[in-house]
């Protein structure tokens, strides 16, 4: 619901002002010459959609911040540890180092590296585990995938 109201808020700014640009351009020149009034109706319905996508526009950006996370459950194979300096920036000194772990879900044949937090256990390579986690694949938002907790499978 978010995501079409965010669309169609986005979809009522862009006719709003191509609408504009169009009663700029053609009705605006002939009402001057013949003096009437009517002119006026086009530019009212184009700020009443301007008016319009803004609410639906923001009401779709508040619920989509107000929507909690869900938490994923998978199961995988854990096949290596990585460690990645993280030295972001030109010549910094101050590295924060973070580590991922390379799990191959079951029922595929590819491995996805997930950012794995220290305060975790450790799983030996080659184990069969469960986890929870958020997934970067539901929530596009999110930088990276990132591992809460290990389940007992």
């Amino acid at each position: 619901m978010s995501n079409f109201l965010i669309i169609f808020g986005l979809i009522l700014f862009f006719f709003c002002f191509l609408g504009f640009l169009v009663c700029l351009g053609i009705f605006l020149p002939k009402a001057e010459k013949e003096g009437e009034k009517w002119v006026t109706f086009p530019f009212l319905i184009m700020g009443l959609m301007f008016i319009i996508g803004l609410i639906a526009y923001s009401t779709g950006i508040a619920i989509k911040n107000d929507q909690p996370m869900e938490v994923s459950k998978a199961c995988g194979w854990v096949r290596d540890y990585q460690t990645i300096p993280n030295c972001s920036g030109r010549g910094s000194r101050k590295c924060e180092p973070f580590e991922r772990i390379a799990i191959q879900f079951k029922g595929s044949s590819y491995l996805r590296h997930i950012r794995f937090n220290e305060q975790l256990e450790r799983k030996a390579s080659g184990i069969y585990a469960c986890f929870e986690f958020y997934d970067r694949m539901k929530y596009s938002h999110l930088k990276e995938s990132r591992i809460i907790n290990w389940v007992k499978s």
